[in-house]
């Protein structure tokens, strides 16, 4: 019974200072309203405090769960700027007869620039192609002990476009060409690593629909859970006239915390996975000689992430506190 009363007495006390706040901020004191978020957010903190194993674990799974698509994400942004910075090396190699002459094949590259799905055409000589593969191979001496030139004048072409519909088509449309022996397409690789990309980007974006999904389930299963612990409280509240709005407070900042500092934790383990694929990544971008430097994983990258966090726990507390709260009969 003296517990009832000292509930009682307690959330009299809130209704009071809150309608008190309330008349004041109808005076034109705004700054009042301020504080009464402010005292109501501090008061969410202190509860999440003093339950630490249990806040820790909501925050690890709510930091797990945005960690995972936020990390597909990331990596289809780098495959993406992959992409972009080989986009000029997609090429199509046209490789001539042996009887095409140096004028003809010159010829050939020439009338290819007039095609406007055509970048670039430059004709390499049989001659040509043998020094180079002779520099680049060293097997100069073996190559020269040769009786005759085993390598075919080529044309290079660059694609105007990495539409792999437009560059199959641009292909096929080379092969008809008299002069041509066989092609080969470079660009092939490109292709598949757009396909994945645009795979990766598709299951990153149901994967974050499945992670919503599951902590809207996790939030609400823990503002339900605040909401029985306190509701001798919120049925005193109501007695006195307390609003849902007024009771729901309380648990949309305590929801709205678990997201901030899951995202902030999210983007921690973010970081510490990043420090240790570091290394080995430098190495394998040395390797190919590329300026390719790893993106997604910014200041605005781990802000939306955050944000993100901050708006899925908001959301699930504010659809989980006002179900609950009206099943609280004073």
């Amino acid at each position: 019974m003296a517990e009832w009363l000292m509930i009682s007495e307690l959330a009299m006390n809130k209704v009071k200072a809150a309608n008190r706040q309330n008349q004041a901020s109808h005076r034109g004191n705004d700054v009042s309203a301020l504080q009464i978020h402010r005292k109501i957010a501090l008061d969410s903190a202190k509860r999440l405090i003093l339950s630490p194993l249990s806040s820790l674990m909501t925050i690890v799974v709510i930091a797990v769960s945005l960690l995972l698509p936020a990390l597909l994400f990331g990596l289809n942004e780098n495959l993406q700027s992959i992409l972009l910075e080989f986009q000029n090396s997609a090429r199509i190699t046209l490789f001539l007869d042996n009887s095409v002459s140096e004028s003809q094949g010159q010829k050939v590259s020439d009338d290819l620039l007039t095609d406007n799905t055509i970048q670039s055409a430059i004709y390499v000589s049989a001659t040509k192609a043998l020094e180079e593969f002779s520099l680049s191979s060293g097997l100069g001496e073996v190559l020269r002990s040769l009786s005759s030139n085993p390598l075919p004048a080529a044309v290079i072409i660059t694609p105007a476009t990495l539409n792999t519909r437009e560059v199959n088509a641009l292909s096929q449309r080379l092969e008809t060409i008299s002069e041509v022996d066989f092609i080969q397409l470079d660009s092939q690789w490109i292709n598949r690593l757009s396909a994945l990309s645009d795979l990766i980007s598709i299951v990153g974006q149901l994967l974050a629909a499945i992670v919503i999904t599951g902590l809207f389930f996790i939030i609400g299963n823990t503002i339900k859970l605040s909401i029985e612990n306190r509701r001798q409280e919120i049925q005193v509240i109501k007695l006195v006239g307390g609003t849902d709005i007024y009771i729901a407070r309380p648990f949309l900042y305590t929801g709205l915390l678990f997201g901030i500092l899951g995202g902030s934790v999210a983007v921690f383990l973010q970081l510490i996975i990043l420090i240790m694929l570091n290394g080995s990544l430098q190495e394998l971008i040395q390797l190919y000689s590329s300026n390719f430097e790893l993106r997604g994983f910014g200041f605005f990258n781990s802000l939306s992430l955050v944000i993100t966090g901050a708006l899925v726990g908001w959301l699930g507390a504010f659809l989980a506190s006002f179900r609950y709260i009206r099943g609280v009969n004073p």
